[in-house]
């Protein structure tokens, strides 16, 4: 099941909807998960990755880029890259933001706090959160480190009869229900689904 394009448009960030979950309390795992993984990208190692273009395992090092990040040459489609080059957050401008940001993404926080905090906009808050949890679905596709991120996600209310339905074929969805555990919606007959709305159709709807 996913949301359709009229669901997207209602969509909404809501706070505390995870019982589990509080205000202030950050996810530590998911914080150095997100580090490690950042860093791993700004690596000053000169020893060539694969191409993200043509996956050719010939690449030599060709030099740095104007923010000294690596870039290398591949020797199968003869393009340049960095390690940078084709992940979600290849043109996200973090600089010394990212670890202060990494340690919001897992708070139960609204948007335009998050964006106070920062000291940037909150739609810049808002793109930063769904390309990072987009690329957290690069590194970990079943998505069990991106369901952990709470800052900047939206919630889409679906009729009961909506349980059940098939996710198209031709759109990759990885939205989820997100009331099942609610004591109110299961005493009400036919009670709506509230649906954590994934990066991948976040991606779509923009």
């Amino acid at each position: 099941m996913y949301p359709h394009a009229d669901d997207l448009r209602r969509a909404t960030t809501l706070i505390h909807v995870r019982a589990s979950g509080a205000a202030g309390v950050c996810d530590a795992d998911l914080t150095a998960f997100l580090l490690s993984a950042w860093r791993r990208l700004h690596s000053a190692s000169q020893r060539p990755p694969q191409c993200p273009r043509c996956r050719a395992g010939k690449s030599t090092y060709d030099g740095t880029d104007g923010s000294s990040l690596p870039l290398f040459h591949c020797a199968g489609c003869r393009q340049r890259f960095s390690r940078l080059t084709g992940t979600p957050m290849a043109r996200l401008r973090l600089e010394d933001k990212a670890e202060a940001f990494f340690n919001l993404a897992s708070q139960q926080m609204s948007v335009a706090e998050a964006a106070r905090r920062l000291g940037i906009k909150s739609e810049t808050v808002r793109h930063w959160s769904i390309q990072t949890r987009l690329w957290l679905l690069t590194l970990d596709p079943q998505g069990d480190w991106e369901r952990r991120v709470q800052l900047g996600v939206r919630y889409a209310v679906l009729p009961a009869n909506a349980r059940g339905e098939p996710a198209s074929a031709a759109r990759k969805c990885k939205c989820t229900v997100a009331s099942d555990d609610s004591d109110a919606l299961a005493e009400m007959e036919n009670a709506p689904l509230l649906i954590r709305v994934c990066p991948l159709c976040e991606q779509t709807a923009h």
